[in-house]
């Protein structure tokens, strides 16, 4: 199949990583994909060696002439399905079937009102909770919307070796007897991660060995200062690190002995994946699509949002007992390769993207 993907963010987030790595399977299995992206945008950059064509747009659309230039390329690349990630995408993809008759799929990483998600063929939901939602308020009809969940490159991450970890660990000034709890992300409210600092006093009364790790950039700078302020006011001094943006996660995850996710809302969390798919157990709450990746009790740990207590008690037992914490890493192996592989997904999105092309436009 000729596969059209669009992506509308210039730099790189999980729905951006997902295409670029959707994009390398789909060629590996013999497609022809088109990437429509911004002008120097990341994902462009990535696939600079890979036989990808890339389409620099900004995606306006009025007035039509970019809708007129991008359907063109479409017709004459005999394209036979549109994918969209992001919102500025997904909305072009909408009127790129509207002006030009070529079928739409768009998946949906989040959660929004949006009433263009109804116009697609197919929704493709990473989430059972992103499906309803998509279901109950954008009114997304149950025949055209699939729950397919996202891959991760599992050998990449089971791959790197215990001395980048080591590296890391020095990095951060982290010594040979501490136990570091990382939580990966971008520093904002929906991922929690000042819960998990006010949860550091209990952590440390039981485990003083504790040392938790935030890696990712400032996203909300209010937030992170609060973060900052909390820390000095509970006076965890080293006891909490805040890295900034890393382009080294493998090399992280090799260094934590357990990975945390406080978050408040979540879709599919890649960094929960990567964490298990790098055999780290888990401790997280169970918002949005948390659940349909960890199973409780078995690859980790899960509790309410916003309940700092409760991750406390989640944490503490993990950190006192290594061998529970090889029990859930190894079960969280077996589970990325049973159930995020990307054989088995990209088989999937290839059924749904064959279900629309060269069927009839169909409003």
């Amino acid at each position: 199949m000729n596969i059209m993907e669009i992506v509308s963010g210039p730099g790189v987030n999980g729905a951006i990583y997902h295409c670029l790595m959707l994009s390398r399977e789909l060629v590996r299995r013999g497609h022809r994909v088109t990437m429509v992206c911004p002008p120097d945008a990341w994902i462009a950059k990535q696939l600079a060696s890979d036989p990808v064509e890339i389409i620099e747009s900004d995606l306006h659309r009025w007035p039509l002439g970019e809708l007129r230039r991008i359907a063109a390329i479409a017709q004459e690349r005999q394209i036979d399905a549109v994918h969209t990630h992001m919102s500025r995408a997904h909305f072009f993809g909408v009127l790129l079937r509207w002006f030009a008759g070529i079928p739409c799929v768009a998946t949906a990483q989040s959660r929004h009102i949006q009433l263009h998600w109804m116009f697609n063929d197919r929704v493709i939901a990473v989430s059972d909770t992103t499906r309803r939602y998509h279901r109950s308020y954008n009114f997304v009809r149950a025949a055209r919307i699939v729950t397919i969940h996202n891959f991760i490159d599992y050998d990449r991450l089971a791959s790197v070796s215990e001395e980048a970890g080591a590296k890391f660990r020095a990095w951060i000034g982290a010594e040979d007897g501490d136990l570091l709890i990382g939580v990966i992300g971008s520093v904002n409210r929906r991922k929690g991660q000042l819960d998990l600092v006010r949860a550091m006093p209990k952590i440390l009364a039981e485990a003083p060995e504790a040392k938790l790790v935030l890696v990712g950039d400032l996203f909300e700078l209010d937030y992170a200062d609060r973060i900052k302020s909390t820390v000095d006011w509970l006076d965890l001094g080293s006891r909490v690190v805040l890295t900034g943006h890393r382009n080294d996660v493998c090399d992280v995850l090799s260094g934590l002995d357990l990975i945390a996710l406080p978050s408040n809302e979540e879709s599919l969390p890649l960094s929960l994946l990567e964490a298990m798919a790098a055999g780290l157990p888990v401790v997280a709450t169970t918002a949005g699509g948390i659940p349909e990746c960890v199973a409780h009790g078995e690859t980790g740990t899960l509790v309410p949002p916003a309940d700092v207590d409760a991750l406390a008690e989640a944490i503490i037992p993990l950190l006192r007992d290594p061998s529970l914490r090889r029990r859930y890493g190894e079960a969280g192996r077996q589970r990325v390769r049973e159930y995020f592989s990307p054989d088995v997904q990209t088989a999937r999105i290839e059924s749904v993207f064959a279900s629309v092309a060269g069927r009839a436009w169909a409003a």
